[in-house]
């Protein structure tokens, strides 16, 4: 019997190429810092184009490790020209973000910026107004006020310029708060596109003037990354680093570095505080450059509330996986971190059993609660893989007190990001439906019933030959509803 395709899900070349997930993931270089990074620069930049507060560590518990500097944000804070331009920034993120809904509560239910704080900044408004800007107007369109920002700024931005370097070309900055025609509903109509579309490129999802790629990853993760990304989209090349970084910290490293000089090598992954897309690039990044050999085991420790991403990286029966499961004696209460050490340890012992000891661990964590691990196995030597927004400041500088080293992951697949989280999906969703719905169709049984139901007989040659004739030739496909249609069904005379 042939199988019904189920429209282009199912169709023969999609289904053989996703038969080995990780095989079909995209090679990606793994991000590396030699150097500590700065973010002067990334955090006044972030500042004026109206990143939220929460990246400054503001509204946050007191050890998270803001992304950008508390201090730049207390020292900005209280120059008006600053202020003016972060909450103008603020102001028009918003309103090209929510512009439908903004829209419709203008022209369908009367109201002005004013009186829709779910969609509009009214702290912002507050604070133009504190500051001698009186934003909102009467019968002002939603288009118009957006024009209103651009035609603000421009006094404004260029008193900012005090708080950037001169070894910076400020114009390159500059350029950032003024689209082309931006004193145009037009111009602003044509920014508003590209921002709508990539608005998940955009930094932190501020809207500036910037035609993303999806490439660039975290523009303002630091000093370092910004400025060379910023030069070349002004057709120049950034070439002092020494201004963006402070040599010496050895602390940090690369998987290629660390692999080449170990032995053996184990990898814990505490899958409640990582990103499995980051975790099946990594992996793929590693074997495809041949790094996998030293791996004596991947372990997987998950619990059952966290994400269904991690049967992608199971599926691949070539690499040398164990996936533990843990379930929750109180739901409140997570037994990860405990699974996770207990079986890293009898690894340890086993292979030292066995004459062929693990001499290296690779930790992908951002969990503080695994240095008691690292601290009590002085024999192994330990690599810490964690993300920036997850990780604490205290465990940052616990592992740089200690020379382990370590790196974020944070952009580390970015670049592939999309296309992953879309072959993802697609594996979850051809999963749901042949193993929940497909796997429970039989077109004998459908048919056996049907001929019950009328009171009919067929032996098995008939059976045979009205579904090659009949039943084969139709496929399923989907209405926009998603609901699941015949087609290519055969013309009935009666």
């Amino acid at each position: 019997m042939s199988e019904l395709s189920i429209g282009s899900l199912l169709d023969d070349e999609k289904r053989a190429s996703l038969q080995n997930f990780s095989e079909n993931l995209p090679t990606t270089a793994i991000k590396t810092i030699q150097d500590r990074t700065k973010r002067d620069i990334v955090s006044k930049v972030a500042f004026l184009i109206g990143i939220d507060d929460k990246y400054f560590g503001i509204g946050q518990i007191e050890n998270m490790n803001p992304q950008f500097y508390r201090s730049v944000y207390d020292e900005m804070n209280q120059d008006k020209e600053a202020r003016i331009v972060r909450n103008l920034c603020r102001l028009r993120t918003k309103l090209q973000r929510n512009f439908k809904a903004i829209f419709t509560e203008m022209n369908s239910d009367i109201k002005n910026l004013d009186s829709i704080p779910d969609l509009v900044p009214q702290d912002a408004l507050k604070a133009l107004e504190e500051d001698g800007i009186n934003f909102v107007r009467a019968r002002r369109r939603l288009d118009e006020y957006i024009v209103d920002v651009h035609n603000y700024l421009l006094p404004h931005v260029p008193n900012c310029q005090k708080f950037l370097p001169d070894w910076i070309k400020w114009p390159y900055i500059r350029n950032l708060f003024f689209i082309n025609k931006g004193n145009t509903v037009e111009g602003n109509k044509e920014a508003a596109r590209s921002y709508s579309e990539f608005r998940d490129l955009y930094p932190y999802q501020a809207f500036i003037n910037w035609y993303p790629d999806d490439g660039d990853g975290n523009i303002l993760r630091d000093d370092a990354k910004f400025l060379p990304i910023l030069y070349e989209r002004n057709r120049d090349k950034f070439y002092d680093m020494s201004k963006v970084t402070e040599a010496g910290d050895a602390a940090l490293t690369n998987p290629e570095e660390f692999l080449s000089a170990a032995g053996r090598v184990i990898i814990a992954v505490d899958c409640e505080n990582a990103d499995p897309c980051k975790v099946i690039g990594i992996i793929k990044d590693l074997d495809a450059k041949g790094m996998l050999e030293k791996i004596s085991k991947i372990l997987l420790v998950d619990d059952e509330h966290t994400s269904s991403q991690w049967r992608a990286l199971r599926r691949n029966e070539n690499l040398p996986l164990e996936y533990y499961l843990t379930d929750r004696v109180k739901d409140e209460k997570s037994a990860v971190d405990v699974a996770l050490t207990i079986k890293f340890y009898r690894e340890i012992a086993e292979s030292k059993a066995e004459g062929n000891p693990i001499d290296s661990a690779i930790i992908i964590s951002s969990d503080c609660d695994f240095w008691p691990l690292i601290e009590l196995t002085p024999e192994v030597k330990f690599l810490v893989m964690l993300e920036y927004d997850n990780c604490s400041q205290a465990y940052y500088q616990r592992l740089q007190n200690n020379d382990i080293p370590f790196f974020y992951i944070d952009e580390f697949f970015m670049a592939g990001n999309i296309e992953l989280k879309t072959e993802v999906v697609l594996q979850e969703v051809i999963h749901e439906i042949e193993d929940n719905h497909l796997s429970k169709l039989n077109l004998f049984s459908v048919i056996n019933r049907a001929l019950s139901k009328l009171d009919l007989k067929m032996n098995d040659a008939e059976i045979s030959q009205f579904l090659e004739k009949y039943i084969t030739a139709m496929t399923i496909g989907f209405a926009k509803n998603g609901s699941a249609v015949l087609q290519n069904k055969p013309t009935l005379k009666y």
